[in-house]
């Protein structure tokens, strides 16, 4: 049955959210520091018409995005309004909301996928076809390399490019020295060989001099773009270093919010926007984000901030409507969690990830996962219309 003339009428009935709390597989380094739990929330939204929405809400308090609690607080705060009225105009009302409040740009985005899953379930598409009809059937994602110890590292990077992963990005700004670092990127480059594309991502670890020698050095080993090498709001820094390597700079950390993209795109910081639609505050944001570096002819990357099953299917949608051929993008990351949420998980075959070809999201929750890494339900719900 095509539910779309009931979902565009259909108003929703019921909020749900569930935090949960998910280890890591092994502790993940970045500059920021060591991570061994990932804390999040799954989000759930049902209509009248009997269709339910999934999303997922996962701030990173590392990436200045707040806490858990922060993003609890938004989502109670947001749900009330939401009741009532039909996701069409539920979206209108999430989209006057400022993203830049801890918490909230990951409530946004639960919410924003929920209500895109319902809409791209009424009409019977995949949710990445509903946002685009071009979209990929299917998006190559890099791997994220994450072990502070070069051995760890090298073997890591060998394993993803050995089952098919043809872009490796390893987590830089971890080593104790400049020399270090670069020996570091040195052997992961010998580990996976000449062919695999090696990205960098410092994490705003470094300051402009320190982050100029060693792209400089590490130019040799053939590397595909650095993510965030300064301080994400050093903008001048980026520019600066930008014009001092050959090398592609991507923002990561500079990116929010679209407002946030506009002032890197003007800034000349970077010749690459990294979007995680988790930071952007959702898809529809995300996609806007997208429409402003295809204007600066600049190249977006959509990658999942260690979400669930949830969040990883979200930004895998997302990422499926990029301009084509979609880049490597940075979804690899359901294994470096010990669970993913999901009846089925997203997999990974010869390097991609293909697009659910079911309704909407195209994930369903797996109760015995939610048992043991989740807690209570919270609800809100209005009488039925």
């Amino acid at each position: 049955m095509d539910h779309h003339g009931q979902a565009v009428n259909s108003r929703l009935v019921r909020v749900d959210w569930l935090p949960f709390h998910i280890p890591y597989a092994a502790a993940f380094t970045t500059a920021h520091g060591r991570e061994t739990v990932r804390s999040g929330v799954i989000i759930r939204v049902a209509l009248a018409n009997g269709l339910e929405g999934l999303g997922e809400a996962s701030p990173l308090p590392a990436f200045g995005g707040g806490t858990l609690d922060d993003t609890l607080a938004c989502v109670a705060r947001l749900a009330p309004g939401l009741l009532g009225r039909t996701p069409g105009a539920a979206a209108e009302l999430l989209g006057q909301a400022g993203e830049a409040q801890p918490g909230m740009a990951a409530a946004l985005c639960g919410l924003d996928t929920a209500l895109l899953d319902v809409d791209a379930q009424a009409a019977g598409l995949p949710l990445a076809r509903w946002l685009a009809p071009g979209a990929a059937e299917a998006v190559p994602v890099n791997a994220a390399i994450g072990a502070a110890d070069a051995p760890a590292a090298c073997a890591a990077a060998r394993r993803a490019v050995e089952a098919g992963i043809g872009c490796v990005k390893l987590k830089v700004g971890v080593a104790a020295t400049s020399a270090a670092e670069i020996e570091r990127i040195a052997a992961v480059r010998a580990a996976i060989g000449p062919g695999p594309r090696l990205r960098l991502d410092a994490n705003a670890a470094w300051d402009v001099a320190t982050a100029t020698a060693i792209i400089g050095a590490a130019e040799r080993y053939g590397l595909d773009l650095v993510e965030q090498p300064v301080a994400a709001g050093d903008l001048a820094g980026m520019a600066a270093v930008r014009a001092a390597v050959r090398t592609p700079i991507a923002a990561d950390e500079a990116v929010g919010g679209p407002a946030q993209a506009r002032r890197v795109i003007s800034a000349g910081a970077a010749d690459v926007l990294v979007l995680k639609p988790m930071m952007a505050g959702g898809l529809r944001r995300g996609r806007a984000i997208i429409a402003l570096a295809q204007a600066a002819g600049m190249q977006t990357i959509v990658t999942t901030t260690i979400d669930s099953g949830v969040g990883v299917a979200a930004a895998l949608h997302l990422a499926a409507t990029l301009p084509a051929p979609p880049p490597a993008c940075g979804l690899a990351t359901g294994t470096l969690l010990a669970g993913d949420l999901l009846v089925q998980p997203v997999i990974i075959r010869n390097g991609a990830i293909r697009l659910p070809v079911q309704p909407g999201l195209g994930v369903r929750l797996d109760e015995r996962q939610l048992a043991r890494y989740a807690g209570e339900w919270r609800q809100i719900a209005a009488e039925r219309t």
